[in-house]
């Protein structure tokens, strides 16, 4: 049978050899992003209406709102906030804009 008191020393002991044996695997850097990157990165991310950016974005989350809004699941005037899995920016949706 296996006590508290044997479960809490396997466990420590598992986390020693563990913290222990880190130093081998340190394969991840962090290295900056070189502008070529960072400007094809970005480029698809702008919510300029003359952009293509977030507008696929925007117009996906504007007909699940008004969808939403047709079925009474949400009042006339709501709003939805919507994420951009690129950059990351909070971006506001109203049915009407």
């Amino acid at each position: 049978m296996l006590t508290r008191r044997k479960l809490l020393g396997t466990a420590m002991a598992g986390s020693a050899s563990f913290v222990a044996g880190s130093s081998i695997a340190q394969a991840l850097t962090e290295q900056p992003m070189p502008p070529a990157v960072a400007a094809d990165y970005l480029a698809g991310c702008s919510a300029a209406p003359s952009d293509g950016g977030h507008q696929d974005l925007l117009r996906q989350a504007r007909a699940l709102l008004k969808g939403e809004i047709a079925s009474g699941a949400k009042p006339a005037g709501a709003e939805a906030f919507v994420a951009c899995p690129v950059c990351g920016c909070r971006l506001v949706v109203t049915a009407d804009n």
